[in-house]
């Protein structure tokens, strides 16, 4: 049940993200002429979405120790 409820609420953050991100291009293409409180509301979540998935989800933005680990022989830097 609670592989479940994660995977729901993964998939529910992807679509949110993927659907923000599509407002967003379509309000700055001037594709948005009467926006609504549904396309409102993603352009607000997106920067929240965004660091979501930078600090969370992106390899980028995690300290990850085991991808610093240099291969056996080498010297530490």
């Amino acid at each position: 049940m609670k592989r479940t409820l994660l995977l729901a609420a993964g998939f529910a953050y992807l679509v949110l993200l993927v659907e923000g991100i599509r407002t967003a291009v379509a309000w700055w293409h001037g594709e948005l002429a009467q926006p609504g409180w549904i396309d409102m509301a993603l352009l607000a979540l997106l920067p929240l979405l965004a660091w979501v998935w930078w600090r969370f989800l992106s390899p980028f933005g995690r300290d990850c120790p085991k991808c610093a680990i240099p291969p056996d022989g080498a010297p530490p830097s």
